[in-house]
């Protein structure tokens, strides 16, 4: 509508310096003819929560705007677009209303005579699609006090989308119905915060659209909010020699572990040891500045454990801080 809002300023302005009384400024500025009336406006075709418009160019030379009036059953008809095209899509309508349009053209001397009316009532004949690369993350963070599950997937191309369905289970394997829905949004995404550790959801996801169908249901995702990892070894600021080893507790529904160290309790971490499904790892420094980071003995050094229930160690869940020395 930036367009649009141009030209009417620019509408304004030759209007408003032309002028009878003589005075220096106030002289007729020149403008051109308003352009004539778009012809032969039609319907081109009626889609699921779409009218499709077409009509034919005015004979100016100059560069036209065209603006789309929509009326709704019997309410006054309203611009709810322009374009420089000869063709228009109106999307997400309501399949029970009439609408109706006319179609204006501006140019440089003002706004055209509308053009002739026509009618159409969207359909409402198609399904929406499955929705498509549905995942769900678990989050248990003890010190943020945060226990979730966060759903996300791919927005569906349908215009009259109205929004989707979630079904949650603990029963791997399920069939969607009114005892699974645990809630219906707008958007393509949802934070599930009804939940408890140790518990296995599975998600099934629906589309919904402005006429109520809904679509099959989506592949099951499933995750799991995580107990924290307890710590083994070393705890408590006990000395341990090199090589220096990291024990922690296993969890049956994890896939991966991450082991930071760090200088202090919050940051300085000096550790790059790589991911691993076993329930112990050896220490690796990281490189720093191009040299490798060496603990030294003595100093007081905290870690701690990273569960995730995904292979490439998305967070799910972390233990307490613990602290250590190295043997001098």
């Amino acid at each position: 509508m930036k367009c649009l809002k141009f030209v009417w300023i620019v509408v304004v302005i030759g209007l408003w310096h032309c002028g009878d009384d003589g005075e220096k400024g106030t002289s007729p500025v020149a403008t051109a003819d308003p352009p004539q009336a778009p012809r032969a406006l039609s319907v081109e075709r009626i889609g699921d929560g779409e009218i499709w418009l077409n009509w034919q160019a005015t004979e100016d030379t100059d560069e036209v705007l065209y603006v789309v009036y929509r009326s709704v059953d019997n309410d006054a008809a309203v611009a709810i677009d322009s374009t420089f095209q000869t063709r228009y899509k109106d999307q997400g309508l309501r399949y029970e209303l009439e609408y109706t349009y006319r179609v204006t053209a501006i140019n440089g001397g003002g706004e055209s005579d509308p053009s002739n009316a026509v009618s159409g009532q969207p359909l409402n004949s198609l399904t929406p699609q499955v929705p498509t690369a549905v995942r769900a993350a678990a989050h248990h963070l003890e010190v943020f006090g945060q226990l979730d599950i966060t759903l996300d997937w791919d927005e569906n191309p349908e215009s009259d989308l109205s929004g989707y369905r979630i079904y949650r289970s603990t029963e791997q394997g399920f069939t969607p119905g009114l005892e699974h829905l645990l809630m219906q949004v707008s958007g393509s995404g949802f934070v599930d915060e009804e939940i408890e550790v140790g518990t296995v959801y599975y998600y099934r996801i629906t589309a919904i659209d402005l006429g109520g169908k809904e679509s099959n249901a989506s592949e099951e995702v499933s995750d799991v909010a995580l107990p924290s990892p307890k710590l083994l070894v070393p705890v408590a600021g006990a000395e341990t020699a090199a090589p220096l080893t990291f024990t922690w507790s296993r969890l049956p529904e994890a896939r991966a572990f991450r082991v930071i160290v760090t200088t202090s309790l919050t940051s300085g971490e000096v550790s790059d040891i790589p991911l691993t499904s076993d329930t112990t790892a050896v220490f690796t420094g990281r490189i720093k500045e191009g040299r490798l980071v060496s603990l030294v003995p003595g100093q007081m050094y905290y870690w701690k454990v990273v569960a995730s229930t995904h292979t490439e160690g998305i967070e799910n869940s972390v233990s307490r801080v613990e602290s250590f020395k190295v043997a001098e």
